[in-house]
């Protein structure tokens, strides 16, 4: 369970520098790039040095959010299996501090400020820390493909372009993966947000929230994540308009991702290896996950949000996504490519050498199993 001490620093790193309340109203690459450096330096962060947070060397501060598609932190920390990796493959007694996030702009920028070590994370905010602080990020390894559909009210017919003029859908945050995947769907479809001029309303509200509008017909549909995908089909009767997979090669794309930062990961190879060791058999387990797996995966979200998924929402949801340690990297391209047509990021962002798959390709090998690809 996650310590109450934890969410307080995560909560206060979000209120102070949450790159999406800071820059919701730009429009200017430049702006936006401004703002968030004045953001990180704002709150503390010093993106090339490490604070006094620093920690033990016998810590790893995990970060992740209590959400499904987060599967394998939330079984890790639950049943102490990382814990016990840690300490068998060092030798030594080993901790994991875990720290809950409900947004991915504060996941990023603990780990710019050295909050956490390692966090899981959409490849939109892992974007905004690349056009931030270039060469610093790093991601390790895959954690999900999938899972986010585009809902509507069961009435509404969205079949046509001309359909889409005048509505009003909902994504979780500003600037997120889904609010990206959305803005460029409408834009393929000929359309741009009011904001931006054109005819289609989109809001931001937390899942929760937009639950709520959409049963009282405040919202005509909203592009989200799991499980809240399935919820809005089960209790408000929501139908599907799309599965972000069929939008991409294969279905396949990156939801989540594992990244540390290019110090953490020269320094500490021993503890990333060990840890992607049980990451690795941890993601092999969740592909197959059983009823028990669900149920500790539920639990544990339970814990940290006091509020449970019934067991037909968990199943459910695990059914529209994939558990992959692939990072899915040509996705990433395509979101930066959406995020520039957007306006979110400046052209001059790219990925470089924001991968590093050398360790996991390590374990894979270690384990009989083919590598994955930066590419």
């Amino acid at each position: 369970m996650i310590r109450n001490t934890d969410c307080v620093v995560a909560d206060k790193l979000y209120q102070k520098g949450g790159f999406h309340r800071l820059v919701g109203h730009l429009r200017t690459n430049l702006a936006f790039t401004a703002v968030a450096i004045a953001s990180v330096l704002l709150s503390g962060a010093v993106l090339f040095g490490y604070l006094s947070t620093a920690p033990t060397a016998s810590t790893l501060r995990l970060g992740f959010f209590p959400n499904v598609t987060h599967a394998q932190a939330i079984y890790g920390v639950a049943t102490g299996a990382y814990e016990r990796a840690l300490h068998q493959g060092l030798g030594i007694d080993f901790s994991v501090q875990p720290q809950a996030f409900n947004a991915g702009p504060a996941a990023i920028q603990a780990l710019l400020s050295n909050h956490v070590d390692v966090v899981f994370v959409g490849p939109s905010p892992t974007l905004n820390g690349l056009s931030v602080a270039p060469d610093v990020l790093r991601v390790i390894a895959g954690v999900s493909s999938g899972g986010a559909l585009f809902v509507a009210q069961p009435s509404l017919s969205l079949t046509t372009d001309a359909d889409f003029s005048g509505r009003k859908f909902a994504t979780p945050q500003w600037g997120n993966t889904q609010d990206i995947a959305l803005k460029h769907y409408l834009l393929v479809r000929g359309h741009r947000t009011l904001d931006e001029g054109g005819d289609v309303d989109v809001i931001n509200a937390a899942n929760p929230e937009i639950l709520t509008l959409f049963k009282l017909g405040q919202i005509d549909g909203a592009w989200v994540p799991e499980p809240w995908g399935t919820r809005l089909i089960q209790e408000a009767n929501a139908k599907v308009i799309l599965d972000e997979r069929d939008l991409w090669p294969g279905r396949q794309f990156v939801t989540t991702q594992l990244v540390t930062t290019k110090r953490y990961l020269e320094r500490h190879p021993d503890v990333i290896t060990s840890f992607l060791r049980m990451y690795v058999n941890l993601t092999l387990q969740l592909r197959r996950a059983t009823a028990s797996d669900l149920r500790i995966v539920n639990d544990e979200i339970y814990n940290l949000t006091t509020s449970r998924l019934k067991e037909e929402t968990i199943t459910a949801a695990f059914g529209n996504f994939n558990v992959t340690y692939d990072p899915i990297a040509a996705s990433l391209e395509t979101y930066l490519a959406w995020s520039q047509e957007l306006g979110f990021l400046s052209r001059d962002v790219q990925p470089g050498s924001l991968y590093d798959l050398s360790l996991l390709n390590q374990v894979l090998k270690e384990k009989g199993l083919p590598p994955v690809s930066e590419r």
